[in-house]
C-alpha cells in the first residue's frame, strides 16, 4: 500500500471516481483542496513531505509552479491526450450552438502541452480553423490584442486568461463540467502504475542498501577497471581516505595499496580469486575476500569484502559465549525418547548397548529425526555421564573458526588471539564425550586434523608444538550418505571407517508407525498447556497425520503442533482441520514437472505420459499389479513407506 497526494486536480465530480480507483489499484489516494494560491500549494507540499507521501499527481499547467517550491516527494503530471482535446472541442461547439453563436469558426486552443493529434483531423470534425499557439500562465494582453487582429473568436482557455481574452475583443470559454467528461482515470492509472514501480524499486534498494550498511564487513563493488560504484559505511570507515574523500569513481587499488594494480586485473581478467588474504590498511589489519562478480559469459567486475581482525575476535567470541549458553551437558536420556514402534524399540536397545562402550559412534538419519537427542541419551547412559558433554555443528561454523574451537590455540597463534590462548572442546570435553553433528559439513584439512586427534587421542592447538592427551568418546552425526561423500571426495576415507566403528540409523518418523500419534499428543498437550487451550486430536485427525509422510521428522511435527494449537477453534481437532494446515503451509503438494527419462517406464504405460501425478498414478497401479496387490511389496518396489504408498493411493483414487 502506496500513498498519493492529487494536489490542485480534482473537483467534487471526480473524487468518486478515483476511489473506485484507489480499490482496485491498491493505493490510498489524498485528495487536496482545488484552486489553492501559492502560499498554499507550498504549504500541502510540505505536508506531502511530512507525511512521507510516495508521490504527488498534478494537472501540467501546475507542474512547473509544484517544482518552483523543491518538493521532496516525487511529482507525475497528468497530461490532455486526444480523447480530452476532442471532448473539449465538442462542449465549444455545442456552447456556440446553444448561444446562437455558431458563426465563430476561428479558435484558439489553449494547451500547455502540444496536443497529440494533427489540427486537421480536428478542424475537419467540428468545422472550426484551429490554432495551438505556445502557452503559460503569465500571457500578455499584447497576446491576445495580436491574434484577435489576426481574426481569431474564441478562446479556449482558463479562467485566469477570460478577462484579457475578453479585453481583445474574443470569446473566452471555460467549461467546468469538462472534469465530467474528460478521462482523467486512465491517465492517472499509468501515473499510479509508474508510482507503484518506483515505490518497489526505491524500497528493494532501501533494503539492499540497509542490508550492506548493517554488515559488520567493508563491502565494495568495483567496475570491469577496478574503480569503485558502490560501497557500505563501513568501507569508507575502514580504508585509506583520498584527498577529495570520496570512495566512488576511486581505484581500488590506491585505497588499498596491499592490493597491487596487477592482481586486481587479473581478478578483473582472468576470474583469480583471493579469499581469507590478511592484509594491512591504514591502521587495521583484517582479511580481504576479493572475487570477481562475473557470469559465464563475461565479467562484470568484482566485489571486495574485507574483516578485521577485531571483529573476527568479536565473533570467535560470540560464538564460544553461545557454546557456554547451552552449557556442556546432555539434558535427555532414553526415555525422553517417545516410540513405541518395534524399530524404535530396538533402535533404543541398540544405543543403549553402544552407549556402554568407547568406541565412536555415527548416527545416521534425516534431518530432525533426533540424532542429538540420541547422542545426549548415550552419553547419561555411559560412564562418562558425570563428565562433558559437548556438542559443536561441524556445519554453523567457517572452517577457521571450526579448527580454533575444536583444538583450541595458544598465545600469538595468530592475530587477534586471546593473550591466554585458549581451550579447545576436544580438551573441553576431557573424559566425556563430544557430539559433532553435520561432520560431513566439515572441510577436507579440519577433517585431517580430525582423523589424527582420532588416531592419537591427543590434540595440538593451533601454533603450538605440544600434544595435549585427551580422552575423549566421539559420536558424530550425518543427514547425508557419507559413502557418497568419499566417493566424490568429499570425505575421508580413513576417517569414515575411523568414525565408523559402531553404527546406528536413527528411523525417520514416516517408519514409526503410531509413534507419530503418541509424539503429536505429547506436543500438543505441551502447547495446550502453554497457551491455555487443551485440545485433542479426533481418531480422524490421527490417520491424517500418521498418513503424512513428515519429511522434516520430528521437528517438522513439533512445528506443525503448535501451529495447531494456536489455530484451533474447538477443542477435539478434526480431519478436516488437520487436511487444511497441511494446505496452508503446502505440505500436501504434489509436483506437477516434466516426466523426463529418469522415470521409470514400466510396459509401455508411462510413454508420452507429460505429468508427473499421472505417471506416477500408472507406476503405483502397475507395481500393485506385479506384486497381486501385496502392499508392502509394492512399497518396497517404488522405494517408499507403506504410509506414503497409502497416502499416494487414497489421493489418486486407487481401490
Amino acid at each position: 500500500m502506496f500513498n498519493i497526494y492529487f494536489l490542485n486536480l480534482f473537483d467534487e465530480a471526480l473524487i468518486k471516481n478515483t476511489k473506485s480507483l484507489e480499490r482496485t489499484m491498491g493505493f490510498k489516494a489524498y485528495i487536496g483542496r482545488r484552486d489553492v494560491n501559492d502560499t498554499e500549494m507550498k504549504n500541502q507540499i510540505r505536508w506531502c513531505e511530512d507525511e512521507k507521501m510516495d508521490a504527488i499527481v498534478c494537472e501540467w499547467l501546475d507542474y512547473e509552479k509544484i517544482m518552483s517550491h523543491k518538493p521532496m516527494v516525487p511529482v507525475y503530471p497528468v497530461t490532455l491526450n486526444a480523447h480530452d482535446t476532442t471532448v473539449i472541442l465538442f462542449l465549444l461547439k455545442k456552447h456556440l450552438q446553444e448561444n446562437g453563436l455558431e458563426h465563430y469558426k476561428k479558435v484558439i486552443l489553449g494547451t500547455y502541452l502540444p496536443i497529440n493529434i494533427k489540427i486537421s483531423l480536428l478542424e475537419e470534425m467540428f468545422g472550426f480553423e484551429i490554432l495551438n499557439p505556445p502557452w503559460e500562465d503569465n500571457l500578455s494582453q499584447s497576446y491576445f490584442d495580436a491574434y484577435a487582429k489576426e481574426g481569431y473568436q474564441v478562446v479556449v482557455c482558463g479562467p485566469q486568461h477570460a478577462e484579457k481574452v475578453r479585453n481583445s475583443g474574443m470569446y473566452p470559454f471555460h467549461d467546468k463540467r469538462v472534469y465530467e467528461y474528460v478521462d482523467f482515470l486512465g491517465d492517472i492509472k499509468k501515473v499510479v502504475e509508474r508510482v507503484a514501480e518506483r515505490t518497489q524499486l526505491q524500497r528493494a534498494l532501501n533494503e539492499m542498501r540497509n542490508m550492506i550498511n548493517y554488515s559488520f564487513e567493508a563491502i565494495c563493488i568495483l567496475d570491469n577497471e577496478g574503480r569503485i560504484t558502490a560501497c557500505n559505511d563501513q568501507a569508507k570507515s575502514m580504508f585509506t581516505k583520498n584527498e577529495t574523500d570520496e570512495y566512488v569513481g576511486e581505484y581500488f587499488y590506491k585505497l588499498v595499496p596491499a592490493v597491487s594494480r596487477s592482481e586486481l586485473e587479473d581478478i578483473l581478467n582472468k576470474g583469480k580469486s583471493y579469499y581469507s588474504r590478511v592484509i594491512n590498511t591504514g591502521d587495521l589489519i583484517g582479511m580481504l575476500n576479493l572475487t570477481p562478480n562475473s557470469d559465464k559469459k563475461r565479467s562484470n567486475g568484482a566485489v571486495v569484502h574485507f574483516t578485521t581482525i577485531q571483529q573476527i575476535e568479536k565473533m570467535e567470541n560470540q560464538v564460544k559465549s553461545e557454546f557456554y549458553k547451552k552449557g556442556h551437558y546432555a539434558k535427555y536420556r532414553f526415555v525422553d525418547i517417545l516410540g513405541e514402534s518395534a524399530v524404535m524399540v530396538k533402535t533404543k536397545k541398540l544405543a543403549e548397548r553402544f552407549s556402554k562402550y568407547n568406541s565412536n559412534i555415527l548416527l545416521y538419519g534425516e534431518s530432525g529425526c533426533g540424532k542429538e537427542l540420541f547422542a545426549q541419551s548415550m552419553h547419561n547412559s555411559s560412564l562418562r555421564a558425570e563428565h562433558p558433554f559437548v556438542a559443536v555443528n561441524c556445519g554453523a561454523l567457517p572452517s577457521n573458526l571450526l579448527e580454533s574451537e575444536l583444538f583450541g590455540y595458544v598465545e600469538g597463534a595468530f592475530t587477534g588471539a586471546l593473550k591466554k590462548g585458549k581451550k579447545g572442546l576436544f580438551e573441553i570435553a576431557n573424559k566425556g564425550t563430544i557430539f559433532l553433528d553435520e561432520i560431513s559439513e566439515m572441510d577436507l584439512q579440519s577433517q585431517t586434523r580430525l582423523l589424527r586427534v582420532l588416531e592419537e587421542r591427543s590434540v595440538m592447538r593451533i601454533g603450538d608444538d605440544k600434544v595435549v592427551p585427551v580422552d575423549v568418546r566421539v559420536i558424530a552425526a550425518s543427514n547425508k550418505n557419507l559413502v557418497k561423500q568419499v566417493k566424490e571426495g568429499n570425505f575421508r576415507e580413513d576417517l569414515y571407517y575411523r568414525l565408523n566403528v559402531l553404527a546406528l540409523n536413527i528411523p525417520s518418523l514416516r517408519e514409526r508407525g503410531r509413534d507419530v500419534v503418541l509424539i503429536a499428543d505429547n506436543y500438543i498437550g505441551k502447547y495446550g498447556k502453554q497457551y491455555n487451550k487443551p485440545i485433542v486430536l479426533s481418531k480422524e485427525a490421527e490417520n491424517e497425520i500418521m498418513l503424512y509422510p513428515w519429511e522434516g521428522n520430528v521437528r517438522q511435527l513439533r512445528n506443525f503442533c503448535e501451529r495447531l494449537v494456536i489455530v484451533a477453534e474447538s477443542k477435539e481437532i478434526s480431519s478436516k482441520e488437520i487436511q487444511e494446515q497441511f494446505d496452508v503451509i503446502e505440505m500436501s503438494q504434489l509436483d506437477e514437472d516434466k516426466v523426463t527419462s529418469k522415470n521409470i517406464n514400466q510396459a509401455g504405460n508411462i510413454d508420452g505420459i507429460d505429468n508427473m501425478a499421472e505417471a506416477e498414478k500408472i507406476s503405483i497401479k502397475n507395481a500393485l499389479l506385479k506384486s497381486n496387490g501385496n502392499r508392502e511389496q509394492t512399497a518396497a518396489r517404488l522405494g517408499i513407506s507403506k504410509s506414503t504408498l497409502w497416502r499416494k493411493m487414497k489421493y489418486y483414487g486407487i481401490e
